[in-house]
């Protein structure tokens, strides 16, 4: 058994690797791509047989939607810091960033349906 020592209480302990040629890479890195999953869950995915379901825009969904909330962690930062006294363009801004957000993820929840 491969302890990582650095990690004790780590759930998966086994670390594996394997080479792919370049036909297998590009399907898999395809294949993954259209999934919001990690390479590592992806795999254990395959692995265990486990349905894979694919979203159409769910991954771009998900980096605006992170994208939005780096933005206001920002904005709160400042405000905190006193840098920022008046909020209304900015709030504004992510308002309509976020209600934009919103139509997107209804939009692929009527395509999942």
């Amino acid at each position: 058994m491969n302890i990582n020592p650095k990690h004790p209480g780590r759930k998966r302990k086994h670390h594996i690797s394997c080479y792919l040629d370049d036909k297998e890479y590009i399907a898999f890195r395809d294949n993954r791509s259209k999934t919001y999953y990690s390479q590592s869950e992806y795999i254990r995915k395959c692995v265990l047989d486990k349905k894979i379901t694919v979203i159409p825009g769910i991954r771009d969904l998900i980096i605006d939607l992170k994208r939005i909330g780096n933005n206001l962690n920002q904005l709160t930062y400042k405000v905190n810091a006193g840098e920022v006294t008046v909020l209304g363009d900015n709030l504004k801004e992510i308002k309509d960033d976020l209600s934009i957000a919103w139509d997107g993820l209804f939009g692929v929840i009527k395509k999942v349906k």
